[in-house]
């Protein structure tokens, strides 16, 4: 004869390993979350950087559309449109590189939060710099520079 072990001893042992499974399943997709969470924050960057070189190009190709006078671009370092974007921009009639930092300041602010800009020009070299609220401060600005 073989000895079993009272039922009244054995109950909830089912009931353990079944919280036990809930809690490792509930830790993996907390897992899960935290991926995707970090992933749309990449993704996130990597949209602004992306959209910061596409300006930097544009700017730089504005100034090699106007290889005269490549000294009128540069720019101090400052906020782009004082921060403020206007859907409704028009060029103000002024000079082609006035037109030019009008309008891409004005891009600057619509596409990039908290855009900072300069422009360097030193002989035929321009040297572009964008910085924006990129959510970690270790990230460096943009440098685009090229030569005319």
């Amino acid at each position: 004869m073989t000895q079993t072990t009272p039922l009244n001893k054995q109950s909830g042992l089912g009931l353990i390993e079944i919280l036990v499974a809930v809690l490792v399943l509930g830790i993996g997709i907390l897992g899960v979350a935290s991926t995707q969470v970090v992933s749309l924050q990449m993704n996130t960057q990597s949209q602004s950087r992306s959209q910061a070189v596409l300006l930097a190009e544009d700017i730089l190709d504005r100034v090699r559309a106007n290889p005269d006078t490549p000294a009128n671009y540069a720019l101090a370092a400052g906020s782009a449109s004082g921060g403020t974007c206007n859907t409704s921009f028009f060029a103000n009639g002024g000079t082609v590189a006035a037109n030019d930092i009008a309008a891409w300041d004005n891009s600057l602010a619509c596409l990039l939060p908290e855009a900072e800009r300069t422009i360097a020009v030193a002989g035929n070299t321009v040297t572009v710099t964008i910085d924006w609220d990129q959510g970690d401060s270790t990230l460096p600005p943009l440098v685009v520079r090229t030569e005319i």
